[in-house]
């Protein structure tokens, strides 16, 4: 494996559990641990709420035990607190839905024919459930596309998004072989997605690490990729 390749698979290829120190907890047996922020002075912690999440550590996707906070207001309601990576619904951590929505998008191929960015993703997810999260995703593809833009360009300051992107982004269209329903949310979409992805690989920094900052300007009433 060449520099480069090494280099993708460090930015691309770790969930944010591996790529960022701070946000979970990992017990001795592996167990990752989110406690999360208490919503108010009328919660109390009140346990954990479980789950398994897929994830990628090198490139490699990996099952791993999640729990995370529950908390219990006074009035006996429950809640608990989510990962930045984790969505309502879906095993899988935002890092691998972006690199399979964004491997496909960009292949201008059909949901079956295009090539995966790791090996690990071969057989999951399925290209079935790749295209339910397509279907998810276009419905959001505007506020996803602006959240992840403004990160990159904090991140980026001062150089414009220009010099981040010499050479633009994919135009849409001549190059892709499929005539999507959707195709200016397609299109959308792919943007950001792009912009995510070279822009994690430019400056070096984990695409999980983009994702978890651009998931938290999600405000109510507005929605972030899934």
């Amino acid at each position: 494996m060449g520099e480069t390749d090494t280099a993708i698979r460090r930015v691309l290829g770790n969930g944010l559990a591996t790529a960022a120190a701070g946000i979970y907890e990992r017990r001795g047996d592996g167990v990752l641990v989110f406690r999360g922020e208490r919503p108010g002075d009328d919660w109390d912690a009140h346990g954990f709420f479980p789950r398994w999440l897929q994830t990628l550590v090198d490139g490699e996707r990996v099952r791993q035990r999640l729990l995370k906070q529950r908390w219990r207001h006074v009035s006996g309601s429950t809640c608990h607190s989510r990962p930045p990576d984790d969505v309502a619904q879906i095993h899988f951590c935002t890092t691998i839905v972006v690199v399979c929505l964004w491997a496909w998008l960009v292949s201008g191929q059909g949901a079956e024919t295009y090539d995966d960015v790791f090996p690990s993703l071969s057989e999951r997810p399925s290209r079935r459930t790749v295209q339910r999260w397509l279907a998810r995703a276009l419905a959001h593809a505007t506020s996803t596309h602006q959240f992840l833009r403004l990160v990159v360009i904090e991140r980026g300051e001062p150089r414009p998004m220009k010099r981040l992107f010499p050479s633009g982004l994919a135009p849409p269209g001549n190059e892709d072989r499929r005539q999507w329903k959707a195709a200016a949310s397609v299109h959308l979409l792919r943007g950001g997605l792009e912009i995510a992805i070279a822009s994690a690989v430019s400056f070096g920094v984990p695409l999980a690490l983009l994702l978890a900052e651009a998931r938290g300007r999600w405000t109510p009433g507005e929605r972030f990729l899934l």
